[in-house]
């Protein structure tokens, strides 16, 4: 199993500053809340969920121009906060400007 990927769509929640790791490369961390109608078993469900993400390098310097309510399509992988942790943080290495809110 080497398949970790994830396409995520909806709005900026909640945008951090842009900092710097201490090897100097851009970080920003932002939560991304999404909401839609999906199909489960058959039968329609309304999801809505906050997933909370993360870019480093050049793409975080980019993303620096975001802003909260901007709608987005984000894609990247999941991976563990840090070693000593089991919360899912979403590593996002590409993000697409949907609308500005």
């Amino acid at each position: 199993m080497d398949r970790n990927q994830v396409v995520l769509t909806g709005r900026i929640a909640e945008l951090d500053a842009l900092r710097y790791t201490p090897a100097g490369l851009p970080l920003i961390n932002f939560r991304i809340a999404h909401a839609s109608e999906q199909i489960e078993a058959g039968h329609k469900r309304k999801v809505e969920c906050e997933v909370q993400a993360m870019m480093l390098g050049e793409p975080a310097q980019a993303a620096a121009g975001l802003k909260t309510g901007d709608s987005i399509k984000a894609r990247g992988f999941l991976a563990r906060k840090s070693q000593h942790s089991q919360q899912l943080v979403l590593h996002l290495d590409k993000i697409e400007l949907i609308e500005r809110g």
